[in-house]
């Protein structure tokens, strides 16, 4: 069933159309690149926020799309009644206070044109946990504007042709006013270094190289979950990833691994089990080990597996020995 969708909006004096407020018939909303003919360039302030701005939007129009008379009853797309908003490529702007209170979204799509990130966009999305942009890991975004207004633990996927290319975690950082007395000024505090990981761009293109060198100091700050999981997604999608910066994750991994692949088992994980196998990262005593936390855990589909590579491993092993006395 097509998702009903009724949206207010304006017209743009560029020939575009600016999003004021959106209802819908589910939480996860995919807005139409078009809207009567123009392009939907423009998400306006506190468009999600639910605190009804209506008299400040001269001009309104309502468009309804989809199969109204079929779909469960429209909401308005806000606050708790959002769960995950795709935007369409041709978003240019998003205003002030956009996503403002959206304690429940937890991922959101968008393309590489949104550039223009109002102040605050992003302010109490206390749930979000992925910004995936439909694009290549080096062309120009609006990524920084985005990730510099999320002080929490936060994910950033560059998605094109229907896969994964690159993906990142930008751990969670205190940002602090300390007063300095007597003259009563203020010293700005920060602690953790996902605030040096977001500064990490050039021309508004990531720089992954700068991301990756912030990995080694990191290591003192950070929690162990936290680090694996930046290790992880940069070997799982090694894009512009060096020599050095792999074996930087590889070995910290390799330091942790029983650890990790214990936390991975008891979350059935398999795919990412099966990848750390692969990268030859998940083998011997520590593999092993693993098995043995899979079965504990019941996940059975996960012990069989591993078992299977534990048998691989071992058969690639025992085709590499020499037999002298042959």
């Amino acid at each position: 069933m097509e998702q009903a969708l009724r949206m207010l909006w304006q017209k743009t004096q560029e020939g575009g159309a600016r999003l004021v407020q959106a209802f819908g018939s589910s939480p996860n909303a995919v807005l139409p690149s078009m809207i009567e003919g123009r392009p939907l360039t423009e998400i306006a302030p506190y468009c999600f926020a639910g605190t009804g701005r209506l008299g400040e939007a001269g001009g309104l129009l309502e468009t309804v799309t989809g199969d109204v008379g079929g779909a469960p009853p429209m909401r308005r797309l806000c606050r708790e009644d959002v769960l995950e908003i795709s935007l369409p490529d041709s978003v240019e702007r998003i205003g002030e206070y956009a996503f403002y209170n959206c304690k429940s979204l937890t991922r959101l799509w968008l393309g590489k044109k949104a550039r223009q990130i109002g102040s605050d966009a992003f302010m109490n999305t206390l749930s979000l946990e992925r910004i995936t942009l439909r694009c290549h890991p080096g062309e120009e975004s609006g990524l920084r504007q985005m990730v510099s207004q999320v002080s929490k633990g936060l994910e950033a996927c560059f998605w094109a042709q229907e896969e994964i290319l690159a993906l990142l975690f930008y751990p969670e950082y205190d940002e602090a006013y300390d007063e300095v007395a007597p003259a009563h000024l203020f010293g700005r505090r920060i602690s953790g270094e996902g605030f040096r990981a977001r500064q990490r761009f050039a021309d508004g293109r990531l720089d992954f190289a700068g991301y990756d060198a912030v990995f080694s100091r990191a290591c003192v700050e950070e929690s162990e979950e936290t680090l694996s999981k930046m290790a992880l997604f940069r070997l799982q999608y090694p894009y512009a990833l060096s020599d050095g910066g792999r074996e930087a994750y590889r070995g910290y991994l390799k330091r942790h691994m029983r650890r990790l692949a214990a936390n991975l088992a008891a979350k059935r994980e398999l795919s990412i089990l099966q990848f750390l196998c692969r990268d030859g990262l998940l083998c011997g005593a520590d593999l092993a080990f693993c098995v043995q936390e899979a079965a504990r855990a019941g996940f059975a589909e996960g012990a069989a597996s591993l078992l299977r590579e534990q048998g691989r491993l071992g058969q690639r092993s025992r085709q590499g020995r020499y037999d002298f006395d042959a």
